[in-house]
């Protein structure tokens, strides 16, 4: 971004990566067992319309596995947000082990998480909120 990106009359903008606030926002999530991870839950929370925001994995290698999550997310309009590493995703989703030094190590790599319920609305909520909605299909 450059310097007349930053100029901006709404505070929530104030240089604010859209990953960067998914990822406290999923900190927060979990936080409360409000993520749900794995295929076969990921789809039962989109069917059942309890996933209020899916996570999807840009690398995920199974095309099928992709058009599923896309089309429950169309089909019950569940806003989807794409991620482009799914070891990226792991590790945001708490699928790894930590070190003494809180360095990620031996991070499962996740293809699509949901949130179901979200934490404290926070400044990083409400500007990922605002980005879904500006990002529409």
């Amino acid at each position: 971004m450059s310097e007349g990106d930053v100029v901006s009359t709404n505070p929530l903008e104030k240089n604010t990566d859209p990953m960067v606030a998914l990822q406290k926002v999923i900190k927060e999530s979990l936080a409360i067992s409000g993520v749900v991870k794995g295929l076969h839950e990921v789809v039962k929370s989109l069917d059942k319309r309890t996933a209020r925001l899916c996570v999807l994995a840009e690398n995920c290698d199974e095309p099928n596995y992709v058009r599923l999550i896309k089309a429950l997310c169309t089909e019950h309009n569940i806003p989807l947000i794409v991620v482009p590493n799914n070891k990226l995703l792991g590790e945001w989703a708490g699928l790894c082990k930590l070190d003494k030094d809180a360095t990620a190590r031996k991070v499962v790599a996740a293809s699509s998480i949901a949130i179901r319920t979200f934490g404290k609305e926070s400044e990083d909520y409400k500007f990922l909120m605002e980005y879904v909605e500006k990002n529409k299909n």
